[in-house]
């Protein structure tokens, strides 16, 4: 509402509960379609309108950016919550998020970006009640703490704030240039075994969020396979509004996409363990 805008049009390949975030605002909600190439079909550049630009999984940074030039009329909002170390843009009219928490072992937190945003001196959250499961993922794995992690997202995103004081503390001590290499360099090794089956079009470099791997005929039966080799690959997503009006590249990448980790707790050697049980389940 600080936007002045009455509409907002999101892609229907998108984190459900975020959607359903926007639609609790009381605007207008209207969808658009995303191809084979992760940027948007077709798109109106409208007045007292926004629109939501993802750059998914961190993979079309370049591409998502040049997409904001064409909109005069509407507010842009880019969401970079898979593209922790893509640079803002400071431009009128746009607005980029990311996510902290995605990227970094902190219980919550995320960054609003934009030329025209005024600063607020709001009050620090307070995460003691759902930060446990941080301690759980690091003593007892990730499986382990998956439930408590659920449980912890819901609660951020019913009742959203500032980013409290623990995740504050915790980022101060992040070495990004390393996390960011790390990344890459993980991202490299998988990208160097898989591309040659891989669907989706990738660069050859980046310090995203997962590696997306596309099999339409193989990806939900690998899927099952990994995870029972406690090789942890989530769902991206599969809300009621894309089951019902997704197209087929959508609906192919909710259901046979496969997203492997490449953050900074694993090496080169992890991502060749990840591919080589990828190659022995496909063969």
């Amino acid at each position: 509402h600080v936007l002045r805008i009455h509409k907002i049009i999101i892609p229907y390949y998108y984190c459900p509960t975020t959607t359903d975030a926007i639609r609790s605002m009381g605007l207008d909600v209207s969808f658009y379609h995303i191809a084979p190439d992760l940027l948007p079909e077709e798109l109106p550049d409208e007045a007292d309108s926004a629109v939501i630009l993802v750059d998914y999984f961190g993979v079309i940074s370049d591409e998502i950016k040049k997409l904001t030039d064409r909109f005069q009329k509407a507010v842009v909002i880019l969401d970079n919550a898979h593209s922790f170390f893509s640079e803002p843009l400071m431009r009128d009219r746009l607005y980029q998020v990311y996510s902290a928490k995605k990227f970094f072992g902190i219980p919550d937190g995320a960054y609003l970006i934009g030329k025209e945003l005024i600063p607020e001196n709001k009050a620090m959250g307070h995460s003691y009640e759902y930060a446990d499961y941080l301690l759980l993922a690091y003593e007892s794995g990730t499986n382990a703490a998956y439930q408590k992690k659920k449980q912890a997202d819901q609660t951020i995103a019913e009742s959203p704030g500032n980013m409290s004081r623990l995740a504050l503390g915790l980022l101060r001590n992040v070495d990004y240039r390393s996390v960011s290499e790390k990344r890459e360099s993980n991202y490299l090794a998988l990208h160097q075994k898989l591309e040659q089956i891989n669907e989706l079009a990738l660069p050859d470099k980046c310090a995203g969020y997962l590696y997306p791997l596309l099999l339409p005929e193989a990806g939900s039966s690998l899927k099952l396979q990994l995870v029972s080799n406690r090789i942890y690959v989530p769902t991206l997503w599969s809300g009621d509004d894309l089951l019902r009006n997704g197209n087929q590249f959508e609906l192919s990448i909710s259901e046979n996409g496969v997203f492997l980790p490449i953050d900074q707790r694993y090496s080169p050697d992890d991502m060749a363990y990840i591919s080589g049980c990828i190659d022995s389940i496909l063969q």
